[in-house]
């Protein structure tokens, strides 16, 4: 993955690379591994400054196909600019994520990741997103999600469980950056990942209480 023009604020690139870094250690601690080459979907992705990341997280692991949906057509036209795929197809569609089982021509895909999940603002329509999103993994794929609060990430948890999502993977970064809006809220506070029709025997929890 190749990035071609910097981001918009000085603090995302340490942001990302903690990201990066956060990722690596789950995807290699569940020993996520793909044969061949891989299809990502990054959900509600705004201007995608993870794209990097994901990609370097899942490395060597090469990606196919990287799709990137959100509403905002300027944060789209950015994240276009930003991000090339040398040997792969990459996409940013400006649309609404939880109508993805609409788009007959999508593949299933092996790592879907929604960052900074807002659950909160419109709980009926991230229901759908989630449901949606687990239908769209490929056999064995994951669902990452990152939230800025600790509470609304106990809600996503409990949306997915309810859709029938096994959690594989669940933790309070301990780097993450504190933004000064809110009380106790922080860049990727929190990181759960997900797969469909799992084992729970499977699980993997490395919580730190906050």
């Amino acid at each position: 993955m190749i990035q071609r023009i910097p981001f918009q604020e000085p603090a995302t690139a340490g942001d990302v690379t903690r990201l990066q870094a956060l990722l690596r250690e789950a995807l290699v601690t569940l020993r996520f591994h793909r044969l061949g080459k891989i299809a990502v979907l990054n959900l509600a992705c705004g201007r995608a400054d993870e794209t990097g990341a994901l990609a370097g997280a899942l490395a060597p692991m090469e990606i196919s196909l990287y799709l990137g949906m959100d509403l905002r057509a300027t944060a789209i036209e950015e994240a276009s600019k930003r991000w090339h795929l040398p040997g792969g197809n990459l996409e940013f569609r400006c649309g609404d994520a939880s109508v993805i089982h609409k788009m007959a021509e999508l593949p299933a895909f092996d790592l879907i990741f929604i960052r900074h999940q807002n659950y909160w603002h419109d709980p009926a329509r991230w229901d759908r997103l989630f449901a949606h999103a687990l239908a769209a993994l490929a056999p064995g794929g994951l669902l990452a999600c990152t939230s800025y609060f600790d509470r609304e990430h106990e809600l996503l948890k409990a949306s997915l469980k309810t859709r029938g999502a096994d959690l594989l993977w669940d933790v309070l970064h301990p780097m993450s950056r504190p933004l000064n809006d809110a009380p106790n809220k922080s860049v990727d506070r929190r990181l759960a990942i997900f797969t469909q029709g799992g084992s729970p025997e499977n699980l993997v929890s490395s919580f730190v209480p906050g």
